[in-house]
């Protein structure tokens, strides 16, 4: 016994101390042909996914780029958004992960990193290559794109706002301070006869209130004046004169530090700079009607696919139409031919823009359904319900026409308008005019006649049958999606933090629903088909 216990122990290099336990073949077995994993799978595979992988921050010690992307993808199409913390967990247990990892348990921070070095540069052309893929594949109607945006709410802390309006009143405040400092100065200097004396004048900046903190160490040091700190000790009338401009040189930098981050936003978050403070449907600061940091997060969809997507600081709809069809074009090299949209996308701006670009008009504009309601004593005051002559000049409720006062040409947005202004001479004896206008010189128009013009184009579009069968399927495809994220897969607050984390995190999150749906379509027409060839 003890002989050949030697001679184990002697060849040890011969015997293999780790048994193959390799189950992929078995898990492939396992794994129905409708699973959705296979899906994912030939999507990545077939769509050449992997070239698009950026490789800079990679080395040759690495998990496998393609295998870390299709665990991705999978996870973000089972759970609708998944952590990295599962990510973790799937891999370690669940036989699907196990599949495609050939067993390797990746951590938490291998997929973040992943996330972050790998697919932050490269997620857009992965998701518009696998768009252009499931496009080969499936039939699906580019042609008409429907738009509509949510505000999902960032990850940033409460009470960390800084609203702009606020910071510009305590920068005055501060700048007024500064002045009266720098008159006690000037006023010092003066009556210890100091040949210094300060500009009130200047612009204050940091850099100008550290000069005036250096100027001031100088003194002190040429009239022999010590800088004194702690309990017991009196500070001079210059010292503390120092210790307040440099309190006021920290305030005037961190203000300026407000300005470059805001831009032109009025407010941000502290813990997510890039996030702005908007009206949500829910408010946990005590109900009070307090905005809350989030992102304006505009989704295009066509035959239930999210065909593109664009994040924006921008609360308002109505300033995202442009940029948006920008950049989809940039991926796909044409424009859809119908974009419905709701009211908040209705402006001469954006309807320039699809004139421009052969897009059909089919953008409702706000005050669209007070034009249909019934006349009444209450509207009928309003613009909208002042009838035209056939030269196209407004008539008011008692018969009177207005001229034109001014036309100029303005610059409001992307585009120049002309701007028309009317006015009634007849308001003075007018006896509805205490219904009609406050003003005392009488009521006054403004129009647009392109804007106009391109309105009733509007209009015209969503009364045929056509039109109106477009704006249903869009409330049931855009608004039905966000729902579909919000409420069906629990996405309804956002993970990650700053506009290219955002960015990525709603691109993983939309190759997720376009993989599901993708699945269902594929075989639900497989079983259609099946059904045709057994009836």
């Amino acid at each position: 016994m003890a002989k050949h216990i030697n001679n184990y122990l002697s060849n040890c290099n011969v015997y293999q101390p780790k048994l193959p336990l390799d189950y992929t073949f078995e898990f492939e077995k396992e794994l129905g042909q409708e699973d959705i994993t296979r899906t994912v799978c030939e999507a990545a595979e077939e769509a050449e996914l992997i070239k698009y992988v950026s490789f800079k921050n990679r080395d040759a010690h690495g998990y496998d780029s393609f295998m870390m992307l299709k665990c991705v993808m999978l996870a973000m199409t089972l759970d609708g958004y998944c952590s990295t913390r599962e990510l973790e967990e799937h891999c370690k247990y669940d036989a699907r992960f196990i599949y495609i990892t050939h067993g390797e348990k990746p951590s938490h921070m291998a997929f973040q990193r992943f996330i972050h070095d790998d697919l932050t540069e490269s997620i857009e052309d992965i998701f518009y290559a696998l768009n252009k893929w499931i496009e080969k594949k499936d039939d699906i109607n580019t042609d008409i794109l429907f738009i509509d945006g949510t505000k999902y709410e960032a990850n940033a802390n409460k009470m960390s706002f800084v609203w702009m309006n606020a910071t510009k009143k305590f920068r005055a405040r501060c700048w007024r301070k500064v002045m009266d400092e720098l008159v006690k100065l000037n006023r010092y200097c003066e009556e210890n006869s100091i040949n210094v004396r300060f500009s009130i004048l200047k612009e204050i900046s940091p850099d100008y209130l550290m000069k005036v903190c250096e100027t001031i160490e100088k003194i002190a040091e040429e009239n022999g004046i010590e800088f004194v700190n702690g309990k017991g000790k009196r500070k001079t009338e210059l010292q503390r004169m120092y210790d307040n401009f440099k309190d006021y040189a920290v305030k005037m930098y961190k203000y300026q530090i407000h300005f470059d981050i805001a831009g032109n936003r009025n407010s941000f978050s502290k813990t997510d700079p890039d996030a702005t403070f908007m009206h949500m449907k829910y408010d946990y600061y005590n109900h009070t009607n307090v905005f809350k940091p989030g992102y304006n997060v505009q989704m295009g969809i066509s035959d239930g696919y999210i065909r593109h997507v664009y994040t924006s600081s921008d609360a308002n709809d109505l300033h995202t139409y442009i940029p948006f069809m920008e950049s989809y074009y940039r991926a796909y090299g044409e424009y859809p031919s119908k974009t419905p949209a709701d009211a908040g996308y209705g402006s001469y701006d954006n309807y320039y823009f699809c004139k421009l670009n052969r897009i059909d008009l089919m953008m409702k504009y706000s005050g669209q359904r007070k034009k249909s309601e019934k006349i009444t004593d209450k509207n009928r005051f309003k613009q909208w319900n002042f009838k035209l002559t056939e030269e196209g000049t407004y008539i008011c409720p008692a018969g009177h026409e207005f001229h034109t006062v001014s036309v100029r040409l303005e610059q409001r947005g992307a585009y120049p308008r002309l701007q028309e202004t009317l006015k009634c001479d007849h308001c003075s004896d007018c006896p509805f005019k205490s219904k009609c206008t406050k003003s005392k010189t009488g009521r006054t128009l403004h129009r647009c006649r392109q804007l106009e013009h391109w309105q009733d184009e509007v209009d015209q579009n969503l009364s045929t049958d056509e039109g109106q069968e477009l704006m249903k399927q869009r409330s049931i495809l855009s608004e039905g999606k966000f729902g579909d994220l919000k409420e069906n897969w629990d996405f309804d607050k956002l993970h990650r933090r700053g506009n290219t984390g955002v960015k990525t995190e709603i691109l993983l999150v939309s190759i997720g629903s376009n993989l599901r749906r993708y699945h269902t379509r594929k075989y639900s027409k497989e079983q259609e088909e099946q059904k045709l060839q057994f009836s």
